[in-house]
């Protein structure tokens, strides 16, 4: 497997987990360039990073109550 398949495998799994996720057709990520892929899964990644730390914030204020 190249390394484009293993960027675009990643990508799906983090849209599928990201409810905000912008839906997009998958297979039109094969079009995009390695280096696009691996921007597209930081900006996932870091959404991903913000969802865990905005639900961390909640919890803690769920605790406090």
């Amino acid at each position: 497997m190249d390394n484009k398949e293993e960027l675009i495998k990643e990508i799906a799994k983090l849209i599928e987990s990201d409810p905000n996720a912008t839906p997009m057709e998958l297979n039109m990520l094969e079009f995009l360039s390695e280096d696009d892929l691996i921007s597209v899964l930081k900006n996932l990644y870091k959404s991903k990073e913000t969802r865990s730390e905005q639900n961390e914030e909640w919890f803690q204020e769920l605790c406090t109550k």
